[in-house]
């Protein structure tokens, strides 16, 4: 895991490159290196984590024409490896690096496709004078672009546009070629229908990401984008092969699973694991568990032990730690049980650093428990394993079971009655929950804004397919909910020099997941189904057959009651008061009226507006930002 950045059109300027990787070095603290080549700059920060002598970069091919700045992991490099080897091609290396390279030698772009793993990464391309940049089939690892003023490169070339790319959003920042400005339509967009990250666009004006699966060719006669995979077109029109659903599916998914586990414990540093307490990652933490017991091959990095890292609330509704405890108790070779308890205090120290690393807004104070356990984990390893993508991919949202019942309601309406009572409890849940909301609103997030902001952005809206679960599942791995999730977790890991993996993302098990019906998914009032009846002999009940889902996140409703005076602050400050988009008198209003119990809105409404303003003054006010004064109160 690294940290990636440069630029294309630019005359040498080794100073500018050191600027942009000293942004981001935690992202990789054990080795800094640059390669100027005009009209190219190439600079990579390293976290060693595979052929730790080796494997430095930027890395040049062996005939000189290719230079490579790559952050990730790709994980079947073995195997790729003995591919090329076959083909006459020979290593100087034991590095994953090395091969990405040489896959790009032999094969070009159709390489990326072949990666089973999480990649951000850029390859020079000295003959063709071409800079190519790619992201991962999901958007594991992040990438950013930005276009900036040209100038004559040192080669005597022109270019009509010069471009600025990096991991994160810092170095851009860092350039002094890109001055900071605020997208005002992603901002409105966060604060009116909680969404972010759902394309190109981020807060920042005029800095974009690639997108997952995409391919940005830069040259001198300017920009190409393009997908290197179909792997989202693919999925969108499978059809299920599996003739029903059985105990022998169930098993295959269970084998699936684990060799994408499997494959990502390949490390030659200490690996741990993100455990919730949800079903997602305790499935991970029992499927190390059994490769442990059966002494595989893949465990060296986990060591006699598993490491699992969990964050609790005592005293808290949320509190998971009972789950947790369950876990680990169901694990049959010991396992080393670390738990961070987070306060509210806690999250008031830290929330400058909190908002710094995450770069963007994020949608709620439940990223933050995600922060901690990674602050903790760095103590003791540096790879981490977790749950993420396992809602999108096994419908584990709510909303999902709802899509899945009103397509089945147009084609069996027998089965949809059935599946509707047995859903009914979570069903009663959400529509208790959206009645409430109903019959308490006064006020909506549009009215805590300005009017004039509103208006500017009236005909933005944000939809979801509701036609099929398959198009809705599809829609969430890469528009509306996991491109979130993944950055929250990219940052809030390198925050702290951790790599995350993530095995619910295998590209090779999501395909199979899109090949059963949707019985396999949703069945009987379960979500999840082949992933609970997958781990039913290896999790106790209060686990596999789990109805609430909480996951990782903060007793926010509490914490905002704790430190009443922090919001306060905020809505009461100048800046706030000032800006284009609060009415900070409604927003106070309305603030006091749901600590009374009024409930006009959630408090994720007042952290959106919160967040957005600690974003503005962190990354756009510069030294004119507020500092933070208010005094922590107990709880």
């Amino acid at each position: 895991m690294c940290g990636i950045a440069g630029y294309f059109g630019l005359d040498r300027d080794p100073a500018l490159l050191e600027r942009m990787a000293l942004e981001q070095r935690h992202r990789g603290p054990d080795d800094a290196r640059i390669l100027v080549d005009a009209p190219v700059g190439l600079a990579h920060q390293r976290l060693a984590i595979l052929d730790r002598a080796g494997g430095a970069q930027p890395m040049t091919s062996s005939a000189g024409r290719y230079v490579l700045a790559y952050n990730g992991e790709v994980y079947n490099y073995r195997e790729l490896r003995t591919e090329l080897e076959g083909l006459s091609r020979t290593f100087a290396t034991e590095s994953d690096t090395e091969v990405v390279l040489q896959s790009f030698a032999q094969w070009g772009p159709a390489a990326f496709d072949r990666f089973n793993g999480m990649f951000a990464l850029a390859i020079w391309d000295r003959q063709a004078r071409t800079l190519t940049l790619a992201r991962d089939h999901f958007g594991i690892k992040p990438l950013h672009l930005c276009r900036v003023p040209s100038r004559e490169p040192g080669d005597g070339s022109q270019s009509a546009d010069a471009w600025l790319f990096s991991s994160e959003i810092k170095p851009i920042l860092a350039s002094g070629l890109y001055q900071a400005r605020p997208d005002d339509r992603t901002i409105y967009r966060y604060l009116r229908y909680r969404v972010h990250d759902d394309g190109a666009q981020t807060f920042f004006d005029g800095i974009e990401r690639v997108l997952p699966g995409e391919m940005v060719t830069l040259s001198a006669d300017g920009i190409r984008r393009q997908m290197f995979t179909s792997l989202r077109d693919d999925l969108t029109s499978s059809e299920a092969t599996t003739e029903g659903y059985d105990d022998a599916v169930a098993a295959a998914f269970s084998q699936r699973l684990t060799n994408a586990v499997a494959l990502r414990l390949r490390s030659d540093v200490p690996v741990g694991t993100s455990l919730s307490g949800g079903l997602d990652s305790s499935a991970i933490t029992v499927a190390i568990d059994r490769l442990l017991a059966e002494d595989a091959g893949s465990t060296e990095a986990v060591g006699p032990r598993q490491r699992t890292f969990s964050a609790v609330f005592p005293g808290y509704r949320n509190d998971e730690e009972r789950y947790v405890d369950a876990a680990v108790g169901a694990c049959t070779h010991g396992v080393r049980s670390h738990k961070t308890r987070p306060t509210s205090a806690d999250f008031l120290q830290d929330v400058t650093d909190f908002v710094r690393a995450q770069e963007e807004p994020v949608i709620s104070m439940g990223p933050y428990a995600q922060y901690r356990v990674m602050k903790d984990a760095s103590e003791y390893v540096t790879v981490m394993l977790d749950g993420q993508g396992a809602d999108e991919l096994l419908a584990g949202y709510v909303p999902q079971l709802v899509v899945h019942l009103r397509d089945l309601l147009s084609r069996d309406r027998r089965s949809a009655l059935r599946e509707l009572i047995a859903s009914r409890d979570v069903l009663a849940r959400l529509a208790t929950s959206r009645t409430r909301t109903l019959l308490t609103r006064r006020n909506t997030t549009p009215d805590l804004l300005r009017p004039e902001f509103s208006q500017a952005h009236a005909t933005e809206s944000y939809a979801v397919p509701t036609g099929s679960l398959r198009a809705r599942l599809v829609h969430d791995l890469f528009v509306g909910s996991l491109p979130a999730l993944l950055r929250y977790e990219d940052r809030n890991t390198m925050r702290f020099s951790i790599e995350g993996r993530v095995p619910f993302l295998d590209p090779d098990l999501v395909r199979t997941v899109f090949t059963l019906s949707d019985d396999a998914i949703i069945k009987g009032g379960w979500n999840k189904r082949v992933l609970r009846d997958a781990t039913d002999d290896l999790l106790p009940a209060s686990i596999s057959r789990r109805r609430n889902k909480i996951g990782f996140t903060t007793p926010q409703n509490e914490w905002f009651h704790e430190q009443r005076e922090f919001a306060r602050e905020v809505f009461r400050s100048p800046s706030f008061g000032q800006r284009r988009y609060f009415d900070s008198a409604a927003a106070l209003t309305a603030f006091e009226r749901w600590l009374d119990g009024a409930g006009d809105l959630d408090s994720m409404a007042f952290w959106r507006l919160i967040n957005v303003e600690l974003w503005l003054r962190e990354f756009i006010d510069g030294a004119r930002a507020l500092p933070l004064t208010s005094t922590v109160e107990a709880a």
